[in-house]
């Protein structure tokens, strides 16, 4: 396990954290994993299903890393966690805050219409934060909270780009 912290200065980047754990399963996968080193091998026999998805998604949002080691002389991809500490470090008003933490617990099918709004505002070149705030007459940091629970969003600086 890694002994750095995560520390978020944005409260949008709440998002895909509060996300991924809303789920219990991928909580008890990411447990295992906060134990220390194990194998994507060693996850399926346990979890069966949805590891290879939890593990995308966690190494996606920077709490999972890889790294090879041998055993029984042949080479081994295990997953450990990127942090043991947490850190928030922002202030935003409570309006924002209940708003991030209510996309971020949205269900997908609930979530969809929102991503096809804010996806149908992007041209290929990506567009500025602050435009997609006034046009959607919502604050930045709502819209960039949007951005990270998307799948297909990213950002990138002050822009919000379709991903490839």
């Amino acid at each position: 396990m890694s002994n750095n912290t995560k520390i978020i200065n944005d409260p949008a980047d709440l998002v895909p954290l509060l996300h991924v754990f809303k789920n219990d399963r991928y909580t008890e996968i990411f447990r295992e994993i906060y134990k220390g080193n194990v194998s994507k091998e060693e996850l399926e026999a346990e979890f069966d299903e949805d590891v290879e998805e939890m593990l995308d998604l966690l190494n996606s949002i920077g709490l999972v890393k890889a790294s090879w080691s041998m055993n029984n002389g042949s080479p081994v991809k295990e997953y450990e966690t990127s942090y043991s500490r947490f850190k928030a470090n922002f202030e935003c008003d409570l309006k924002e805050i209940v708003e991030i933490l209510h996309i971020s617990m949205l269900s997908d099918e609930m979530f969809e219409e929102d991503q096809h709004s804010l996806e149908n505002m992007i041209q290929n070149g990506g567009e500025f934060i602050s435009d997609l705030s006034e046009d959607l007459e919502q604050s930045e940091v709502l819209v960039r909270a949007m951005a990270r629970r998307s799948d297909t969003l990213y950002i990138r600086g002050n822009k919000i780009e379709r991903k490839q």
